[in-house]
């Protein structure tokens, strides 16, 4: 009865897996990068479109997502070692409950959290433009997550930013 119910369980976790990674993702690699739709620049110059010749790195997170916490060392040292080469790394904040927490957590980071930061425009919807248009575009259903623009403006890679690798970076930066 036990491993009755718990194999029930697991096909059902397993279906409903199944029919949220079967939502049709229409944002792809190849695509042109979609606009930035920032509601705030917390730190950091503000980017209000995609430069020919620079190469971005757009990673969405939350200050309450554990996996995003420990990500912001690796993307502070891609930033730290590809800002001179021309890659503009974004931690784009999106899905935050409380959006008064982030410049605060942001400071606290201090020089561990160098790169530019944003919060998602909320002006339209509470889900936030950059949610609807990046993640939910590509199918990308948590957090955090990576977009790599290449310097023509088309997306380039899409993952987990744990799993972006400086060999990619440097592709893109080479053109």
């Amino acid at each position: 009865m036990k491993t009755s119910i718990i194999g029930r369980l697991a096909a059902v976790v397993a279906m409903a897996a199944g029919l949220a990674s079967t939502q049709a993702a229409t944002l792809k690699v190849g695509d042109p990068a979609p606009k930035l739709e920032v509601g705030k620049w917390v730190q950091g110059d503000p980017v209000t479109r995609f430069e020919p010749g620079k190469a971005y790195l757009v990673e969405f997170w939350a200050t309450w997502c554990g996996p995003c916490r420990a990500t912001i060392p690796h993307l502070n040292e891609l930033h730290n070692k590809f800002k001179d080469k021309g890659l503009v790394v974004i931690g784009q904040n999106v899905w935050e409950r409380d959006e008064s927490l982030v410049a605060p957590f942001v400071k606290k980071m201090g020089d561990k959290m160098t790169y530019r930061v944003a919060l998602d425009d909320k002006s339209a919807n509470k889900e936030g433009k950059m949610s609807k248009s990046w993640m939910e575009a590509a199918g990308r259903n948590g957090i955090p997550s990576a977009f790599l623009v290449d310097k023509a403006g088309k997306i380039a890679w899409i993952g987990h930013p744990m799993q972006l690798k400086d060999a990619d970076i440097e592709k893109v930066l080479g053109g």
